[in-house]
């Protein structure tokens, strides 16, 4: 009997013990989420545990599919990692440091093959944590020389003269790695004299040598009495045969783990053929079509378009472009820098090359288009802005009435105002289409150069832009600016020695910046910025935001340094919600004005070259007055 009651006991046991598993925190097991649940049928989980990390420490798991040459990169935080909706086939997987860091360990890498609608684990362990020597900004550099920049820059009158005139528009390793590599990466061999020309260039006689327009910088941020002193520090300091050198990295920013844990990168490549092209190409930005294709404009060398659900590529070669490219919605047809202009129709391969005479300045660097259907383009070298219009399929031109202008981004506003970034002088300018009146707008207030290079729009209306450096980069600032009052105020992003690209923002009006390393969210609310590392080394461009606030952004150094040819990357920041792998505009988002448009469409792209034989902007005899009284122009 004692038996008996001993082995239903035993069973009772087994049990209750069996429900204590089965039951967690009063939840069946079957209640439980799936980790597959927020996966896109068809596609893949990849998850795992990590050991062997310390405090201070960042992985991240890199998983390259090396069939369709994407990529996806996801943080480990609390020794967990997991990386969502990934494109089945196989796959080099590798752990390694995040980038921008202080500490670092020995990165491994295993192969796998990970099949559709499965999850597949790969555990790492670890090993060789430690301390690293790691540099500032955003271009990588083969086994540099690393030291502070108090050594790189030695305090005193010819430091502080530097870095109110260059610091603005150069990276601080610009000057000091002294061996030509691609720009921004290195710079010729300059003994004093050469420094002497190069310094003359930037202050004194118009830029890009156009007749009327103001000197790269202020010619009163260098006196007389200080160009010598400047001359004398760059020779001494960077001068023939100095050795290549790099400013060390000396602080990380603060990281939001909580924000890392969720967020998830995809990098879709493309490899130009090898040798065919003599100039590093790269993109700038990308732009939707209405099917969820990706596009870009990769410089030199083609037009590239990206199907982000299967990885796969659509080349256009020889058709290099430049910054800008942007998607007509109602046609199709891509528009994109080079010459004025380019438009090329995908459907019969044919582009038509915009030009305006012969005048090579007047070539676009950014196009975006209006509610009535017309495109309009930012010049910088010519110091101008022009106007293609879609019902006489021509092109008219404004000389820019601001100092050192040099629009570079351009948006048009919900009033279908123009604004575009004033490249040299730490400002933005309005223009109106229908009065062709321009207002400057100055954000920087401090005595020193300064460079903007995008700028986007809230839905209230309010204006935003971040400066891509002065003050020797540790002053990288978020600038809002309300239109109808003025008002500027400015909040330092953060990240010291960060180049703000670009200022854009998503359906919640968080704004999402550009710098080196990082995509950076700021958000309006909680006034907090939120910093995500970047996948490799490099200063980011512009970002294109999705409809379901995908952060779609571009590699800079990815053809010039990296060696992988253009890239186009998204940041999901939270990768539970992605409904789709898509790409889709906003119906009310800045980038896409002609959501609503209804006519006419635009004439078919003919394949030639369509010259502007009037070349004279349609201000000239205005902008002639205005550049006399500036002492931009002598009085004839």
């Amino acid at each position: 009997m004692l038996n008996k009651i001993s082995a239903v006991s035993h069973r009772l046991i087994a049990a209750i013990a069996l429900l204590s598993i089965a039951f967690v925190g009063g939840c069946a097991k079957s209640d439980l989420p799936d980790p597959m649940s927020n996966v896109l049928s068809g596609y893949a989980m990849l998850s795992g545990t990590v050991t062997g990390s310390e405090d201070g420490v960042l992985p991240v798991v890199f998983a390259n599919n090396t069939a369709k040459d994407v990529a996806y990169t996801v943080f480990v935080i609390d020794g967990k990692y997991r990386a969502v909706n990934l494109i089945p086939g196989p796959y080099e997987i590798t752990i390694r440091a995040a980038v921008d860091q202080l500490e670092g360990f020995t990165s491994q890498t295993v192969n796998l093959e990970i099949a559709a609608d499965s999850n597949t684990t790969q555990d790492f362990a670890i090993e060789g944590v430690g301390l690293v020597d790691n540099y500032i900004g955003g271009v990588p550099y083969p086994d540099p020389e690393i030291v502070p920049y108090d050594e790189l820059y030695p305090p005193g009158p010819g430091r502080d003269i530097m870095e109110r005139t260059c610091h603005g528009c150069h990276a601080v390793n610009f000057y000091s790695f002294n061996f030509p590599r691609a720009y921004s990466g290195g710079r010729a061999d300059k003994d004093k004299a050469a420094w002497g020309v190069t310094v003359d260039r930037m202050h004194k006689g118009p830029a890009f040598r156009r007749p009327g327009k103001a000197p790269i910088f202020d010619p009163e941020l260098l006196p007389p009495e200080d160009r010598d002193i400047l001359v004398d520090y760059l020779a001494e300091n960077f001068g023939a045969g100095s050795a290549a050198r790099v400013a060390k990295l000396e602080e990380e920013p603060e990281l939001d783990e909580a924000a890392l844990a969720k967020a998830m990168f995809v990098e879709y490549n493309y490899h130009e053929p090898e040798g065919k092209y003599e100039v590093w190409g790269w993109p700038h930005q990308v732009d939707f079509d209405p099917e969820g294709n990706v596009w870009l404009a990769y410089t030199a060398c083609c037009i590239v378009k990206f199907d982000p659900r299967t990885g796969d590529q659509t080349v256009f070669e020889d058709h290099g472009g430049g910054h800008g490219i942007v998607v007509d919605p109602t046609d199709g047809t891509v528009w994109y820098s080079g010459d004025v202009v380019r438009r090329l129709d995908p459907k019969t391969g044919l582009v038509d090359h915009w030009k305006i005479g012969e005048d090579r300045y007047l070539g676009s660097n950014t196009q975006i288009f209006d509610s009535k259907g017309n495109l309009w383009l930012s010049l910088l070298a010519a110091g101008g802005v022009a106007k293609w219009d879609r019902e006489t399929d021509s092109l008219t031109w404004w000389e820019v009435p601001v100092v050192r202008s040099r629009p570079y981004g351009i948006i048009v506003d919900y009033k279908d105002k123009v604004w575009f970034a004033d490249y040299h002088n730490g400002g933005l300018t309005r223009f109106d289409p229908e009065t062709e009146e321009f207002k400057h707008f100055p954000l920087v207030k401090d005595r020193t150069t300064s460079a903007i290079r995008r700028l986007g729009v809230d839905s209230k209306g309010i204006i935003w832009a971040s400066t891509w450096g002065n003050r020797a980069f540790k002053d990288a600032s978020l600038f809002r600016l309300d239109p109808e009052t003025g008002e500027v105020t400015k909040r330092h992003l953060g990240l010291q020695y960060g180049a703000g690209y670009n200022a854009e923002a998503d359906s919640e009006d968080n704004i999402w910046v550009a710098p080196d390393n990082y995509l950076t969210k700021y958000d309006q609310v909680a006034d907090v910025f939120t910093h995500y590392p970047l996948p490799v080394r490099s200063d980011s461009l512009k970002t294109t935001i999705t409809r379901d606030d995908a952060v779609w952004f571009i590699y800079r150094n990815a053809g010039k340094y990296a060696g992988y040819g253009g890239v186009a990357a998204v940041l999901y920041p939270d990768m539970d919600k992605i409904p789709t792998l898509a790409a889709y505009h906003s119906e009310d988002s800045a980038g896409n004005h002609l959501a609503g448009f209804e006519g006419p469409p635009a004439p078919p792209v003919l394949g030639k070259d369509r010259i502007e034989t009037n070349v004279t902007a349609k201000n000239a005899e205005e902008y002639r007055v205005w550049a006399i009284e500036n002492g931009l122009l002598d009085e004839e």
